[in-house]
């Protein structure tokens, strides 16, 4: 499983969900963080992501996580 960062979309912010409870409607992915409503990293397969992506396309924003690696 990758890990994602999931966003509610700037003209869906006026929505009483939290970035967390829109995904937690998709069974097959793992919370990993949150603190923000508005944000949320999970932990899922494409698949999970496709589907959470079909079904809340409209009001999430959904991209693979960025690890710096710190150099030498």
């Amino acid at each position: 499983m990758a890990t994602y960062v999931v966003a509610i979309r700037q003209e869906a912010q006026s929505d009483t969900m939290t970035a967390e409870e829109w995904v937690r409607q998709v069974p097959g992915l793992q919370v990993k963080g949150s603190g923000n409503p508005s944000r949320v990293v999970i932990e899922a397969s494409p698949q999970t992501v496709s589907e959470i992506e079909r079904r809340f396309g409209d009001k999430l924003i959904v991209e693979a996580e960025i690890r710096h690696k710190h150099l030498p």
